[in-house]
């Protein structure tokens, strides 16, 4: 189909019936003195804290038609001011750590310049902007995506080393980590496939070719928060968003210059130092992050060093015209000892002494916002990722893995009405693929490329002040190159429309009296799929291979108590898998992969947050999942162990996560905690393909096995001493709980961390 074609008509034709309503550049700046003069409303206001003070360094967030259009940080007086702005009616979101985010909307007229201060109250609710979840952002009761976002102070009073620290525990999400600090982490999330996730840093497509993404490396210092939005995005990203969405947002250049520096030692010769820094000078605004960590890990050979940095910069001449970029980067080595744990079939070979990984992960991200007005702004945005493995064996010889992804994309923003909103692009992404396994005739190693040209459509409605729905469509031209593997596998093309659609209701208004508040209920339909990669395509040669694909919904109930003072949220989901790709075979060249398999997940997914007093702040989840396949048929070789009706690996049907912080003055007391159920996974030297392998009797090996469950707690404290200076410790696994996350690769034991802080200026997360 011609997508490309049709794709770049669509935005001009957007484009040109813009001009002919007088909303395009021309119309909307200098030659049109009326609309000039329209230009001279205004809002401004001031944050109050709970007792009547101003709050300084709140972040105040301007919206329009559901869409954020400037975001100002309250100065010491704790004001903030919109200007140049066209009548119509906006929403203001203010939001300030360990506080209720308030919204107000505001009708302004043509020329008025209107006060609006916000009085934030305590509460269990936390209103955030998640970039994620919509094309220009989306306020969380707004959306009817199943969504968690874990904000900076939580990633700060837990002290999260990496941002995976933070996802264990909450619903539906699963993480996996094989071994200590920075072994292979993968995350299953409501059922899917650990390369079912879409990963994004500030926006930035992260995911290998094919879909898969390592999340050790993704750092936890200068992190603004981390969003996860469970269930197919494919809509807004297209490929590789199956299961769920996962972004890290890092800060940004806010306020006056401020800077931070810690350093921290603890158990196996693990230590670590890291700063950043944040402001806004002129019309130039920048930030920073960088940290190493070093450790020597449990045994030998399974050490591990990282720096982790990024690198946020903005220029803005007007708050209608901005120019950003942003970096990340990741540069990490780690011994790879081998699965030393678990071993019921006697297959290790013993510790490797020798053989250690190297990656280099870079991002890097130039986007452009044109606002022409209230009602249409245009946003480009351009960006490069590469992540590049070498593997040095002395044993088993040298590899490596190359990946590098490319993406452009422009999305006009128009604001049909103050209570509709319609986005529409073009999106255009080219990944490369090189592998020292994957290679041609010759058995050299060759680059497989793929392009993809996708359009995409949204439409935001809030009908009335009870409504808010979101329905989108995004259609794909998937382009993979031909591969000149022994026999040649052809070029291919696929294309695949992806839609979804979401809504939330208030069912309940809160009239401030009584126990139970506002009822709001949620729900979310959509589909998502994932090309094959590398390794399916090429190193088991089949040029037949479909995409996987999904099928979701889900719908709950959020339910506000104790003047939202506490909030519970019971959801339930259901995901369909079908053509899912099976790869068996014999050890160690003889593979087939094929698309074989259907499955299914569906569950409960349990949220609470309570906030009784200022001074306590508790959160927690349980998530209930029954997981099964559905199919298997159509191979051509046996796909023993796997059977209709066993569950799928590595799922559990019991989870829950729960996060605890009290403060008092000066001092922070945090506990946290991941309880997992038991888990079906497989032999952890030959995977599945050790059902292929005989014991010493000539007897068939098990591949499949039990993985107990196991409970993780951690605890912290925090102490703000004068001059901007804290000190801190904690302890992680303090019930020295023995178990393995992957089956055969021991997690850490008791081990304690501790150092201190110094803020520039000073100042500390404490008021007294």
């Amino acid at each position: 189909m011609k997508l490309r074609s049709f794709g770049l008509y669509f935005t001009s034709f957007f484009f040109l019936a813009f001009a002919a309503h007088g909303q395009t550049p021309s119309t909307s700046t200098a030659t049109s003195g009326s609309r000039h003069d329209e230009r001279t409303s205004s809002i401004s206001g001031t944050v109050f804290d709970p007792e009547g003070r101003a709050a300084a360094g709140a972040r105040v967030t301007l919206l329009y038609a559901m869409t954020q259009l400037e975001v100002r940080e309250t100065n010491s007086q704790g004001q903030f001011q919109f200007e140049s702005l066209l009548p119509g009616t906006y929403q203001i979101v203010a939001t300030l750590p360990s506080f209720s985010d308030v919204t107000s909307e505001v009708d302004l007229s043509r020329g008025e310049k209107q006060v609006a201060d916000i009085h934030l109250k305590l509460s269990a609710v936390q209103e955030k902007i998640v970039v994620s979840a919509s094309p220009g952002g989306a306020l969380t009761t707004q959306t009817g995506s199943s969504l968690s976002v874990v904000s900076a102070e939580e990633i700060e009073n837990r002290g999260a080393q990496a941002a995976l620290d933070v996802m264990r525990g909450l619903p539906g999400v699963e993480i996996n980590q094989s071994g200590g600090r920075g072994a292979l982490t993968s995350a299953f999330v409501r059922g899917g496939n650990s390369n079912y996730n879409l990963v994004l840093v500030d926006g930035i497509p992260m995911n290998d070719f094919g879909g898969g993404f390592d999340l050790s490396p993704l750092p936890a210092e200068g992190v603004q928060q981390v969003e996860i939005i469970r269930g197919p995005e494919s809509a807004i990203y297209g490929s590789n968003a199956v299961s769920s969405t996962i972004n890290i947002e890092t800060i940004r250049g806010d306020g006056s210059p401020h800077f931070s520096f810690l350093g921290e030692g603890g158990s196996l010769s693990t230590w670590r130092v890291a700063t950043t820094g944040a402001g806004l000078t002129d019309n130039f605004s920048w930030a920073y992050s960088l940290s190493r960590l070093q450790t020597r890990g449990q045994i030998q050979n399974d050490g591990y060093r990282d720096q982790p940095s990024t690198v946020s910069l903005g220029y803005s001449r007007s708050p209608r015209r901005q120019f950003n970029v942003h970096f990340f980067g990741y540069a990490g080595s780690l011994g790879l000892p081998g699965p030393w744990g678990s071993n019921p079939d006697g297959l290790f070979p013993g510790r490797d002494p020798s053989t250690h990984q190297n990656q280099n992960l870079f991002a890097y991200q130039a986007n452009y916002t044109e606002q022409f007005s209230s009602h249409f702004q245009q946003v480009t945005t351009v960006s490069v990722a590469t992540d590049r493995f070498s593997f040095i064996s002395p044993i088993e010889g040298n590899s490596f893995t190359n990946n590098l992804r490319i993406a452009a994309s422009t999305r006009s923003e128009i604001a049909v009405s103050s209570k509709d909103t319609l986005v529409a692009g073009f999106e255009y992404d080219r990944d490369s693929y090189k592998d020292t396994f994957v290679d041609n005739a010759t058995g050299a190693p060759f680059t497989l490329a793929r392009n993809s040209y996708a359009f995409f459509a949204e439409n935001r409605w809030n009908p009335s002040d009870r409504w808010f729905i979101t329905a989108g469509v995004r259609v794909d031209d998937i382009q993979t190159a031909s591969l000149p593997t022994l026999p040649p596998i052809p070029a291919n093309s696929i294309a695949k429309a992806s839609p979804r659609i979401s809504a939330t209701y208030l069912a309940r208004r809160s009239d401030g009296d009584g126990f139970f508040g506002e009822t709001r209920l949620h729900g979310s339909f959509g589909t998502g799929f994932r090309p094959p990669d590398g390794f399916e395509l090429a190193f088991t040669n089949n040029p037949n291979l479909k995409p996987e694909e999904s099928i979701s919904f889900d719908g709950g109930v959020e339910q506000r108590m104790a003047r939202d003072r506490a909030i519970l949220d019971v959801t339930y989901f259901y995901n369909h898998f079908k053509d899912q790709i099976v790869t068996t075979g014999d050890l160690p060249t003889n593979f087939d992969s094929e698309n074989i398999g259907k499955s299914r997940a569906d569950g409960l997914e349990t949220s609470i947050r309570l906030r009784p007093v200022s001074s306590l702040e508790f959160s927690g989840s349980y998530t209930w999942m029954n997981t099964s396949i559905l199919a298997l048929d159509g191979f051509t070789t046996p796909v023993f162990p796997f059977a209709v009706g066993e569950p799928l690996l590595r799922r559990p049907r019991n989870a829950a996560g729960f996060n605890a912080t009290w403060t008092k003055k000066r001092l922070m007391l945090n506990m946290n905690g991941t309880i997992r159920g038991a888990v079906l996974d497989v032999e952890p030297n030959d995977g599945t393909f050790a059902c292929t392998l005989l014991d010493s009797m000539g007897n068939p090996l098990h591949c499949l096995f039990r993985n107990h469950g196991y409970e993780l707690m951690n605890a912290g404290f925090a102490y703000r001493l004068p001059k901007g200076v804290e000190i801190y410790g904690r302890l992680n696994n303090f019930l020295n709980q023995k178990y393995e996350e992957a089956f055969g690769f021991p997690s850490l034991r008791l081990n304690f961390m501790a150092g201190f802080k110094v803020e520039l200026p000073s100042g500390g997360r404490h008021s007294d």
